[in-house]
């Protein structure tokens, strides 16, 4: 029971630092569009709406992303967090 109850725990671990590596890989680009969004914000007025539903949205995803990869970091530690 034990055995497989650590190879449960190291395919968990390989998930985290593989979500957490693609979560890095996609941070750049998520930043960059946020702060294209974030400087259109005063343009026309009919586009405010969305540009403000996009940066919610934008923002949301980066804060994700930035999660995701501090638990790939806890997962290279040996450590989980379960929090969220």
């Amino acid at each position: 029971m034990e055995d497989w109850k650590a190879e449960f725990r190291a395919e968990l671990r390989a998930i985290e630092i593989a979500t957490a590596d693609a979560a890095s890989a996609l941070l750049p680009d998520l930043l960059r569009r946020l702060r294209r969004h974030e400087a259109g914000l005063g343009g026309w007025g009919y586009l405010s709406p969305y540009r403000r539903w996009r940066i919610r949205r934008l923002t949301r995803a980066v804060a994700d992303a930035r999660w995701q990869v501090e638990q790939g970091q806890l997962a290279r530690m040996g450590g989980l967090d379960t929090s969220r």
